[in-house]
């Protein structure tokens, strides 16, 4: 009866949203002369922003929209020409709505119980919306353009265009999420931080406009185990039991193409010239910070260690000696 009434509750808060609204159509409901229709000005948009082409980008804008952006457009532009080459794009979802008023909120909802799931919300600002999410067809990492198009008399324009990072190695925030839980659930502490700060990095996808339905519990959780690393682990933090006494200022995810492993930055009083004292040194923060925090050496292919004689302050150069540990997996021997 209570998920019963969940998704009554559900239902009419989808309707209420959508009020003035004739109904919403997505993916493969949305008719075939639609789709085609928006297809066209999608691979307008896509070649564009791919050949950095500012005033292509901004031709399919509305003039609402022109009104408003400035160079952070140029820039974003140039970073995903720059970052993301490639010639073809996905669609991760499209929608339609066709509302019966102008200037209402419409809001769009993926699903309520996936882990992906999610809503966008936005001010309609014409009785024909169009929603796309698009994505690069990238390798690793894949950056999401979020694009809002409106009908003015036979045409549409962009009313709303979003860019930002929608996986890390494939992986969505929520995916992220539910590996750090499973970090917390073994006492793997730091591997937790360091998953639900992935997932923090892919969160907001479109800004203000696209919501995970689980952002606030991923919020939440987050809050919780920063608070309780923060708590556990001042940092920085002085290896005791090393005599030259090397601390530890910084551990975060480092990518590589197994996935992401802990980099684990301290400084050390051996100069960095000594590449002999440093080696021996290195050894002994392995076998020590493998003890502090648990977990960190753990289903891992390799671990990163950097060391410095001074913490950066990102104000000048700051040389670094670094050590990279590969870990060899032990194969299992079932036994009768």
């Amino acid at each position: 009866m209570r998920k019963f009434l969940l998704i009554i509750l559900i239902a009419v808060a989808f309707q209420s949203c959508n009020f003035g609204t004739n109904g919403t159509q997505k993916n493969e409901s949305i008719e075939s002369s639609k789709v085609q229709e928006i297809k066209l000005l999608n691979d307008k948009l896509f070649k564009a922003i791919m050949n950095n082409d500012i005033p292509g980008v901004k031709a399919l804008m509305s003039d609402k929209l022109l009104s408003v952006v400035n160079s952070d457009v140029d820039k974003l532009v140039g970073k995903i020409s720059n970052d993301y080459k490639t010639d073809s794009y996905k669609i991760v979802d499209q929608y339609y709505v066709l509302n019966t008023a102008v200037d209402i909120p419409n809001t769009l909802i993926s699903g309520v119980s996936g882990d992906n799931d999610y809503v966008i919300n936005y001010k309609a600002l014409n009785k024909e919306m169009y929603t796309v999410l698009l994505m690069p067809n990238t390798e690793y990492n894949h950056v999401l353009i979020t694009v809002i198009y409106g009908k003015y008399g036979n045409e549409w324009k962009i009313n709303i265009l979003q860019f930002g990072q929608y996986t890390l190695l494939k992986k969505t925030a929520p995916d992220y999420y539910n590996m750090a839980q499973e970090s917390y659930k073994k006492g793997y502490l730091i591997d937790a931080v360091n998953y639900i700060s992935l997932a923090k990095e892919c969160l907001k996808p479109a800004s203000e406009f696209f919501k995970y339905q689980k952002e606030q519990e991923i919020n939440d959780f987050s809050d919780k185990v920063f608070n309780e690393a923060g708590s556990k682990f001042t940092l920085p933090l002085t290896l005791e039991n090393i005599e030259s006494k090397p601390k530890v200022f910084r551990i975060f995810p480092q990518m590589t193409k197994d996935g992401f492993m802990p980099e684990i930055c301290y400084v050390s009083n051996i100069k960095l010239s000594d590449t002999v004292a440093l080696k021996v040194e290195n050894d002994k923060v392995k076998i020590e910070t493998a003890k502090l925090f648990n977990g960190i050496d753990k289903g891992k292919t390799k671990i990163f260690y950097g060391a410095y004689n001074e913490i950066p302050d990102g104000k000048k150069e700051v040389m670094q000696y670094r050590f990279i540990e590969v870990i060899k997996k032990v194969k299992e021997v079932k036994t009768k």
